[in-house]
């Protein structure tokens, strides 16, 4: 195949502390973690062809979207799972007694859950707060019927911003308190065409986080790949900021809207064109899934302690004054940084470039003398922090391990 041969070919390319493209580094795509360590999916229901999920796998998804039963050997060819999507799942529909719900998602998870491109299953996009009794109903019918797959329901953004915070940590309570999920999903698009980003995104990761630490349920961000409305045109730094923001509150999953064209109002600059052809978001797009990959490994395993702001905080967010390993941080930012530990209860913090239009310096003042490691989001190796490392892109962030 000519993938694989391209891929073999990178394992040739070498490359210094300089840094390349991310595809310049990236040996072969066996290196990509499974939906099972973190998941990465489109939001999309991709074309029914091995091709357009292979396409997809290279870009660095290991779960294939949305997809019909009919089509899951296709997605097990190319190596993927995904979000099964069936119409007996009808929340939106007429009401149905709870035995019925219960024999629907038996009789599905009969036909699919032993699929090996089974990862779960689409319930539901962005429920009213009304209905989310009903999705309980499905999400534990689903979790019964197959208690080895994901009940996957993606809720509201809260774009109220900091002032309605606590109704909308209701919101996500009422969900996860009774459904139990593996993992709970929001979308947040936050980015605007004028450089600035939407008051409520630090504020709705704020809230996020809280739930997720309160219930002890993983959280996944959707986040934005394309143009739309007033959204930005995506770039790296867009692309930067929504993974390693998301990777500073912990978050365990990234969905992107969309990864695929929409023929609707003025969606555009998707990684895929509405031709099926590749535009330069496409690149864009992998890069940013190849360094969640060679994170993930990594991350994973850390545990969120804090995450602060400085100098300026934005709404609804802490300050330095609350940090538990660093006593500063030094350079022009704005900074987000995230810290955490690992399972011997060594710190970390993962240190964001806030500003989507200018690089920085910065330097870190830990409370505590300790060696710092730097953990490459290029090729997931570790090494000593060094020379030329203390630069951040526009929207960028380093992982560093605070001790040896």
């Amino acid at each position: 195949m000519k993938l694989l041969a391209a891929c073999a070919a990178l394992l040739l390319v070498s490359f210094t502390a300089s840094a390349q493209p991310v595809s310049a580094v990236a040996d072969k795509i066996d290196f990509l973690v499974g939906p099972e360590t973190f998941p990465i999916f489109p939001w999309d229901i991709l074309p029914a062809k091995e091709a357009s999920y292979e396409e997809a796998r290279e870009c660095g998804f290991n779960l294939a979207g949305f997809v019909d039963p009919k089509n899951l050997d296709l997605v097990a060819k190319a190596n993927m799972k995904c979000f099964v999507a069936d119409s007996s799942i009808a929340i939106r529909g007429e009401k149905l007694p709870d035995d019925e719900i219960a024999k629907r998602m038996k009789a599905l998870a009969e036909k699919t859950a032993n699929h090996p491109a089974t990862f779960g299953y689409h319930v539901i996009d962005e429920p009213a707060n009304e209905l989310v009794p009903t999705v309980v109903k499905w999400t534990n019918a689903l979790e019964e019927a197959a208690p080895d797959r994901v009940a996957y329901v993606n809720l509201f953004p809260d774009f109220g911003g900091a002032k309605s915070a606590e109704k909308w940590q209701k919101y996500l309570h009422s969900f996860v308190d009774e459904a139990k999920p593996k993992a709970f999903s929001y979308d947040g698009y936050s980015l605007l065409d004028n450089g600035t980003v939407r008051a409520s995104y630090f504020s709705n990761l704020e809230s996020a986080r809280k739930v997720s630490l309160e219930t002890h349920t993983p959280f996944w961000h959707v986040a934005l790949a394309n143009s739309h409305f007033s959204y930005a045109t995506p770039s790296a730094a867009t692309f930067n900021f929504q993974i390693f923001t998301s990777l500073a509150y912990g978050v365990r999953g990234m969905g992107w809207f969309t990864y695929t064209g929409r023929d609707r109002g003025n969606y555009r600059n998707t990684a895929i064109d509405l031709f099926g052809h590749r535009t330069p978001t496409y690149d864009l797009l992998r890069d940013a899934n190849y360094q969640l990959h060679r994170l993930a490994p990594i991350i994973t395993k850390l545990k969120s302690v804090n995450v602060f702001h400085h100098p300026d905080v934005p709404p609804g967010c802490q300050g330095i004054d609350t940090s538990k390993f660093l006593k500063e941080v030094k350079g022009t930012g704005p900074f987000c940084v995230g810290e955490f530990e690992d399972e011997q209860g060594r710190p970390a913090v993962l240190v964001v470039n806030r500003d989507l239009a200018h690089s920085t310096q910065f330097t870190i003042v830990a409370k505590t003398k300790s060696a710092v490691q730097r953990v490459s989001s290029l090729t997931g190796q570790v090494r000593p922090f060094g020379a030329e490392d203390n630069w951040l892109a526009p929207g960028a962030g380093i992982l560093l391990l605070l001790h040896d």
